[in-house]
């Protein structure tokens, strides 16, 4: 569940930041970022990985491989941050020069902050799973791998006491 909705929200990010990078006039400076992102204890490829240029609105997200490229890039000194969910945010100094091209390897930790849970109940407030007064269900993510549930809402179809209505 948490790898559908991370990768949701990268895809839109990535959607948006398209959309909007057409609209703003670039210097061709010929001046390139491309590199991979790796999982420190592990070695392997990290996809949906924001790479994000620190103080602009330049940003990538790595794809299915680990890897990612920002092109035409502005001259200067500037700081590269690798950042997401579940994962240490990195920080490196770079110097962005034109007609050169830089590669950059990111190798990410793990970040051992557990999240707490989220009961949904019918009084409209936040609350924990121990002072929830009913408790109905817990839902995981192999509920929704059995069900073949594409969205949330069919997900929740399959829970007692849960109805959903979608033309309200």
């Amino acid at each position: 569940m948490k790898k559908i909705l991370l990768v949701a929200c990268c895809m839109l990010l990535s959607f948006v930041w398209s959309a909007t990078a057409g609209n703003v006039d670039k210097k061709k400076t010929d001046a390139n970022i491309f590199g991979h992102v790796i999982d420190k204890k592990t070695g392997e490829h990290l996809s949906y990985i924001q790479i994000q240029i620190k103080g602009t609105t330049i940003l990538t997200v790595s794809d299915d491989s680990g890897h990612f490229k920002l092109e035409n890039l502005p001259v200067g000194n500037f700081t590269i941050i690798a950042k997401s969910i579940g994962y240490q945010t990195q920080e490196k100094p770079i110097s962005i020069q034109a007609n050169k091209t830089l590669e950059l390897t990111f190798k990410m930790a793990e970040d051992n902050v557990s999240l707490d849970e989220v009961v949904v109940s019918a009084n409209r407030n936040e609350t924990t799973r121990l002072m929830a007064p009913s408790l109905v269900n817990v839902l995981d993510a192999k509920m929704f791998e059995t069900s073949h549930a594409s969205c949330l809402a069919q997900g929740l179809s399959f829970q007692p006491g849960v109805r959903v209505e979608d033309d309200c």
